[in-house]
């Protein structure tokens, strides 16, 4: 498990730029929503005290009143999605239902605008886009890779690694709905318990059961993708049943390159969070830095993606996955 995890850094490694082709893509969706919004808080504290705040520190107060008269993105802008809030943000929503474009919220309940989720849609079918292209790099144990070559492949796979993704978003969707009555009955019991001790195990554990089964058809749906490119299987349904068998045959290494990954994940969320709480932005060079030190966290999330990526197609070669297309 872990040999294969490491080759799948030195591919990564190899392939560096990869990161890089993916860091614009975040990029460019990322300008969608900021630009119209720093045009926005430009014009809103243009000749006003707090803009001074805003500027070396932030103005708290100002933000409150701001927020209430906000629709649309710009209501999605809160101090709990600064510094390491924002991967805690997006766990709760992910668990909620939110994500991705607030498919699975229960009850049509919703706290993010139908922009951002728009957008993130997008985003999501970018990524199934590329995804292909760059299995097809890591496939060869060589290395190297072109612009034309990374598109070339993403198109000629795409059809087959969308149905896969849908197939992954069905059977998420099937994890929710069965998830819906154990959380009613897991929160009636939270609140009947007389220990608040209690109380907070069983929520933690319930949310803990979805998370894992969540990760579990990432796994499933990510080594089926892996199969389309590896072994050129024509069936999305056939090479996720394929998938299915292999992770069952060889769940361990399978689920501990997540268990590596969410670790690794975890130490770069610590690591930027401590450096994060000592730097001070009090001017637009601190803020350079900032976004410079934000922008580090996204490249290490990334890497990591295409690693565990990497790291399937190597776990496969080792295992011998295949099966009839």
């Amino acid at each position: 498990m872990l040999t294969a995890l490491r080759a799948g850094f030195r591919s990564v490694g190899r392939n560096w730029g990869l990161v890089l082709l993916v860091l614009l893509g975040n990029l460019a969706f990322a300008l969608i929503l900021a630009v119209p919004l720093s045009l926005q808080l430009d014009r809103d504290l243009a000749h006003r005290g707090a803009s001074s705040g805003m500027m070396y520190g932030f103005d708290y107060d100002w933000w409150a009143r701001w927020s209430e008269r906000q629709e649309g993105p710009p209501s999605a802008l809160s101090p709990d999605i600064l510094g390491t809030g924002f991967a805690f943000r997006n766990l709760e929503l992910l668990l909620r239902g939110f994500l991705p474009a607030g498919l699975f919220a229960q009850g049509g309940r919703g706290t993010l605008d139908p922009t951002i989720l728009g957008v993130g849609a997008l985003y999501l079918l970018l990524q199934v886009f590329l995804t292909g292209g760059l299995l097809g790099v890591f496939r060869a144990p060589q290395g190297g890779w072109t612009v034309r070559g990374v598109l070339h492949g993403s198109g000629f796979y795409s059809g087959r690694i969308l149905r896969v993704s849908l197939l992954s978003l069905a059977t998420a969707g099937a994890v929710f709905a069965l998830s819906a009555p154990l959380a009613r009955w897991v929160d009636g019991l939270a609140r009947e318990a007389v220990s608040e001790r209690t109380a907070i195990a069983l929520t933690l554990g319930r949310h803990a059961v979805l998370l894992l089964a969540l990760v579990l058809v990432h796994m499933v749906s990510s080594h089926a993708k892996v199969l389309v490119v590896r072994e050129e299987r024509l069936s999305s349904t056939l090479a996720f049943l394929s998938s299915l068998g292999f992770c069952a045959r060889n769940f361990l290494p399978a689920f501990g390159q997540y268990a590596a990954v969410l670790l690794l994940g975890a130490g770069v969320l610590a690591l930027f969070g401590a450096l994060d709480a000592r730097l001070g932005v009090i001017g637009w060079r601190s803020q350079l830095l900032g976004l410079a030190l934000f922008q580090s966290v996204v490249v290490a999330r990334i890497a990591l993606r295409l690693a565990l990526l990497a790291g399937q197609m190597e776990l496969q070669h080792a295992r011998g996955a295949g099966t009839p297309r």
